[in-house]
C-alpha cells in the first residue's frame, strides 16, 4: 500500500468545540502518540445538525466523528433511518464509569455544560439570584443579551415568569413568548456563538448575558469584572458521536475509549471550564479550578437538567417560531 494511502487510513477528522488548544491538549496529541492514529480537529458550526445530515446523506465525510450536545445526538439518532453509528464500546472502562444520564448506544458524554447568567460586577451592584431577576428590568437595570435560539431562552423566560423548575417540561411556548414579548425591546443583542456572547460581556456592550459557563469563566480568568449566577443553571451534556456509514468508525471507537479516561477529561475540563462526566476526573482537578465547574457540588445545587427528549421532538417547530418572532 502506498505510504500516502496508509497515512490516510490511520487518520480521523473530529469536529471539535474550537476552544483554544483544549482538544489537542486533552486528547489529540496523546492519542496519536499512543496509537499512531493522526487526529485532525476541525471547528464546525455551533449547531452541526444540518452539516452532519448532509455529510451522511451524500456520503461525503468531511468529519468522521463529532462532539455534539445530547439533544443533537438524540435528534440525529431519531431522524429518518438515523445518522449515527452505534458506539459498541460497552466493554471499555470509561463507558462503564459513565453515569446512565450521559450515555446512549450512539453517544458517550464528554462534559457537562451549564447555561448560566454572566453579569458585570462593575455595573450590576445587586447580584441576580435567579432568572426572575434577570428579566426584571426595573429592579435590575442594564443592557441585556440573550441567545438567538429557543433552546435555553424559552426555559429562561418561563423560569422568569415564575414556573416551578420541577414543572418546567413540557415547555409552555405560548407563555414563554408572552414573557419574551415584555422584554424584547430591552434585549440589546441576540448572540449566535459562544465567542460572541463572551465578547459582548468583555467589551461592556451588555451588563447581563446568559451563556455557557466555560465561555464566561474564560472572561473571568482573563481578569474581567464578571461573575456567574449558578442558581438555576441549565445543564446539558456534550459527547462523542460517530457519523453513520463513515469509513473510519473503528478508529473513532478507539479514540472515544481513549477520551473517556478520567485523566483526559480532567485536562479538558481544566482548559474549558466544563464539568467532566466521570466523577474520577473531577477528583484529578485542583480544588480552586474544580470550584468553577458545573459538576462541583456547590454549583450543582439548583441546577436544572434540560429535557433533551422534549427538545428532540420540538426543536424544529420551536426554532421556526422563534426565528420569526425575533425578526418580526
Amino acid at each position: 500500500m502506498p505510504s500516502i494511502v496508509r497515512s490516510q487510513a490511520r487518520r480521523i477528522v473530529v469536529r471539535d468545540l474550537g476552544i483554544g488548544t483544549s482538544f489537542n491538549d486533552a486528547y489529540g496529541r496523546e492519542f496519536t502518540k499512543q496509537t499512531g492514529i493522526e487526529v485532525l480537529a476541525i471547528t464546525g458550526a455551533n449547531d452541526p445538525l444540518g452539516q452532519i445530515k448532509q455529510m451522511v446523506d451524500s456520503r461525503t465525510y468531511t468529519w468522521d466523528m463529532s462532539i455534539v450536545t445530547r439533544q443533537i445526538a438524540n435528534q440525529l439518532a431519531s431522524d429518518g433511518a438515523g445518522y449515527l453509528e452505534p458506539l459498541k464500546i460497552e466493554d471499555s472502562p470509561g463507558w462503564q464509569a459513565l453515569p446512565e444520564a450521559f450515555r446512549s448506544p450512539v453517544y458517550a458524554g464528554n462534559d457537562v455544560v451549564a447555561t448560566v447568567l454572566g453579569y458585570r460586577t462593575d455595573r450590576v451592584k445587586t447580584p441576580p439570584r435567579n432568572w426572575v431577576d434577570f428579566l426584571d428590568v426595573a429592579k435590575f437595570p442594564g443592557r441585556r443579551a440573550m441567545r438567538r435560539s429557543p433552546v435555553d431562552t424559552v426555559e429562561q423566560a418561563l423560569l422568569a415568569d415564575g414556573v416551578d423548575p420541577g414543572k418546567l417540561y413540557p415547555l409552555d411556548f405560548d407563555r414563554a413568548f408572552k414573557r419574551l414579548d415584555g422584554v424584547k425591546k430591552d434585549v440589546a443583542a441576540w448572540w449566535t456563538s459562544g465567542a460572541q456572547s463572551t465578547q459582548l460581556l468583555q467589551s461592556g456592550e451588555v451588563d447581563f448575558c446568559p451563556s455557557w459557563n466555560g465561555r464566561i469563566q474564560a472572561a473571568i480568568n482573563a481578569g474581567e469584572p464578571i461573575a456567574i449566577m449558578w442558581n438555576q443553571a441549565l445543564w446539558q451534556s456534550e459527547g462523542w458521536v460517530i457519523l453513520k456509514g463513515g469509513p473510519k468508525a473503528d478508529l473513532c471507537r478507539e479514540f472515544i475509549k481513549f477520551a473517556l479516561a478520567p485523566e483526559r477529561q480532567a485536562i479538558f475540563s481544566k482548559a474549558t471550564g466544563y464539568g467532566p462526566t466521570i466523577q474520577a476526573a473531577l477528583e484529578k482537578i485542583e480544588p480552586a479550578v474544580a470550584r468553577t465547574l458545573p459538576t462541583f457540588d456547590a454549583n450543582r445545587t439548583g441546577a436544572i437538567t434540560v429535557d433533551v427528549d422534549f427538545w428532540t421532538s420540538s426543536r424544529d417547530a420551536a426554532t421556526d417560531r422563534f426565528t420569526k418572532w425575533v425578526v418580526g
